[in-house]
C-alpha cells in the first residue's frame, strides 16, 4: 500500500467510489442480500448436485473433477485476483480499470488456446479419454470469468449486493435448468460441464449490465504497477487455491473413482462454507478496505463479523459431522457411502474456516497479502506431500492427515489477525 493509495482516496460520488454515506446501514444491506445471493447459489447448487450425483458413479464425477482441475490449473496464467487489487486500492481510475480489463482478457484467451491444443496429451497422460472432449468446452469459462472480474469488482466495492444477487439468480439458476435439462435427455456428464459454462457466461453479461461500466482504452503500465504489489499476491493466493493440484495428484495415483469420492466431498464442503462464512466475506472485505484509517470502528466490524460468522459454521458443520452417516446416502445414494468420513474431516476444517475467512480479509486488505500468500502456500502445499504418504493407505487416511495438518497450522493465523 502506497502512501498516496491511502491519502489521495477516490472522491465521493466518483464512478469508482466507495460506499461512505451510512455504513453501518449500508452493512446490514449488504448482509442481506449477500445471505439471499448466497442462499439461492446454494440452493440452486444443491439441487444440481443432489441430482448428478443420484445419476453418476463416483469415476463419472471424477473425470468432470479432472477437467475442472485443469482448466483451474490453467486459470491460475489469468490475473483475475487483480480483482481484488480493485476493490482495496482507494485511488481507483479508469487507467486501472481498463488495463486489469485487456490483461485479463488477453491471457485467459491465450489459456484457452493451450488447452484446445493440450486435451489430447492430457488425456493421455492422465489416462482419462473424456478429457480430450471435456477441456476445450470446459476451457471456455476462462474467457467468461476473465470477462466479470472489472465489473464485479466495482460492484462490490459500491456495496451493490443486491444487483450480485441477481446476477446470481440468473446464472445459476439458467445453469441449474440446463443442467437437469440434459440430464433428462441422457447426457448427464455432460451437464454437469455445460452448466458450468452457461453459468460463467451467463454470470458475465449479468455482471456487464448492472456495472454499468465499459471497457476503454486507457491502459497503462504504470497503473497495473500500481496495483502489482496487492495484485500479485492476491493472484499468488489464487494460484496457491485454485490450482487444485491435490485433485490432479489424486486422481493420477488412485484414480477417478477415488478422486470423485474427493471431489463430492469437497463440494458438498464448499456449498456449505460459501452458506456460512461465504455470507459474512464479501461485505466484511469491503468494509475492512474502506476504513484503512479508522482503526476502532474497523476493529468493531470484525469482531461482529467473526462472531456471526462462528455462530453460523459451528453448528452447521458440527451438525453435518453427525448426521453424514445416514444422511448421505439416503439423499446422495448408496455409491457415496464410502465419501462420508471425506466429509466429516471437512466439516472440521469448515468449523475453522468459519473464522479463517474474516481472518483473511483483515489480514490482506489491511496491507499484508504476502504474508496470507506464504500461509496459504503453505497451507495448501502441504497437502500433496500428505497424498505422496498416505495414498497407499487410501483417501480416509489422506483427510485424517489433512485435518491434523490444518489444527497445527490454523493458530498461527489467529495469532497474525489479533496482532
Amino acid at each position: 500500500m502506497t502512501a498516496s493509495n491511502t491519502l489521495r482516496p477516490t472522491p465521493a460520488g466518483h464512478e469508482f467510489a466507495y460506499h461512505t454515506a451510512n455504513r453501518a446501514r449500508a452493512s446490514v444491506m449488504g448482509l442481506l442480500w449477500s445471505f439471499l445471493n448466497v442462499g439461492l447459489s446454494v440452493l440452486l447448487t444443491a439441487g444440481v448436485f443432489l441430482v448428478t450425483s443420484r445419476v453418476l458413479s463416483p469415476a463419472e464425477f471424477g473425470a468432470v473433477a479432472l477437467a475442472a482441475a485443469t482448466v483451474s490449473l490453467a486459470g491460475t496464467l489469468v490475473p483475475v485476483a487483480f480483482g481484488e487489487a480493485l476493490i482495496q486500492r482507494a485511488d481507483l481510475s479508469r487507467r486501472h480499470t481498463d488495463s486489469v480489463f485487456w490483461l485479463t482478457l488477453l491471457l485467459a484467451g491465450a489459456a484457452m488456446l493451450l488447452l484446445w491444443w493440450m486435451a489430447p496429451l492430457i488425456a493421455r497422460w492422465t489416462g482419462e479419454p473424456l478429457m480430450t472432449a471435456i477441456l476445450p468446452v470446459l476451457s471456455l469459462r476462462l474467457i467468461f470469468d476473465a470477462g466479470m472480474t472489472v465489473p464485479a469488482a466495482l460492484v462490490q466495492r459500491r456495496m451493490q449486493f443486491r444487483h450480485i444477487a441477481l446476477r446470481t439468480a440468473l446464472a445459476n439458476g439458467l445453469g441449474a435448468v440446463l443442467c437437469i435439462w440434459m440430464i433428462v435427455q441422457g447426457y448427464a456428464l455432460w451437464a454437469l460441464v455445460i452448466s458450468q459454462v452457461a453459468t460463467s457466461l451467463a454470470a458475465c453479461l449479468v455482471t456487464l449490465a448492472v456495472a454499468r461500466w465499459r471497457p476503454g482504452i486507457a491502459v497503462s503500465r504504470a497503473a497495473l504497477g500500481e496495483l502489482r504489489v496487492f495484485g500479485l499476491y492476491a493472484m499468488g493466493g489464487r494460484i496457491v487455491t485454485e490450482a487444485r493440484l491435490d485433485q490432479l495428484l489424486m486422481g493420477v495415483l488412485l484414480g477417478p473413482a477415488t478422486l470423485g469420492l474427493y471431489y463430492f466431498a469437497r463440494r458438498l464442503f464448499r456449498m456449505l462454507c460459501d452458506l456460512t462464512s461465504g455470507v459474512f466475506a464479501p461485505v466484511t472485505n469491503v468494509l475492512i478496505a474502506s476504513l484503512q484509517t479508522q482503526t476502532d470502528q474497523r476493529r468493531d466490524y470484525y469482531l461482529a463479523a467473526c462472531f456471526a460468522s462462528a455462530s453460523l459454521a459451528f453448528p452447521v458443520f458440527a451438525g453435518l459431522i453427525a448426521i453424514a452417516p445416514t444422511a448421505i446416502p439416503t439423499l446422495f445414494g448408496p455409491q457415496w457411502t464410502d465419501a462420508i468420513f471425506a466429509v466429516q474431516c471437512l466439516s472440521i476444517v469448515g468449523m475453522m474456516a468459519g473464522l479463517g475467512i474474516m481472518q483473511s480479509g483483515l489480514i490482506r486488505y489491511l496491507g499484508h497479502p504476502g504474508w496470507w500468500f506464504w500461509y496459504q502456500t503453505a497451507m495448501q502445499v502441504s497437502t500433496l506431500p500428505l497424498i505422496l504418504i498416505f495414498y497407499p493407505l487410501g483417501l480416509n487416511a489422506i483427510m485424517a492427515a489433512i485435518v491434523l495438518r490444518t489444527l497445527c497450522l490454523w493458530p498461527v493465523s489467529v495469532i497474525k489477525a489479533q496482532g
